[in-house]
């Protein structure tokens, strides 16, 4: 992607809201095709890191790769998805 300029934006809050600063739910997603490759390792009981890092080389993208997507397109905050994806 290009580089361009990106505004973070933090959720104020309110009475509406709870004073979280959202409003409503986005969901961050991850998908994972099963191409022969990924079969292949799945099949072998290959550890799930070696299987993450050949999805992602067969261009997967993880949640955490989604919710930095939302973040740029100003539908969440940097911070909820740091929450979300801590683990990630």
């Amino acid at each position: 992607e290009s580089s361009k300029d990106v505004t973070f934006h933090r959720g104020k809050g309110c009475n509406i809201c709870k004073n979280t600063g959202y409003k409503g739910r986005v969901g961050i997603y991850e998908f994972m095709l099963l191409d022969d490759k990924i079969k292949e390792l799945v099949l072998t009981r290959t550890s799930t890191s070696t299987i993450k890092k050949a999805a992602q080389e067969a261009g997967m993208k993880t949640l955490r790769d989604d919710g930095l997507r939302k973040v740029i397109d100003g539908i969440t905050t940097i911070d909820e998805v740091m929450r979300v994806t801590m683990l990630d």
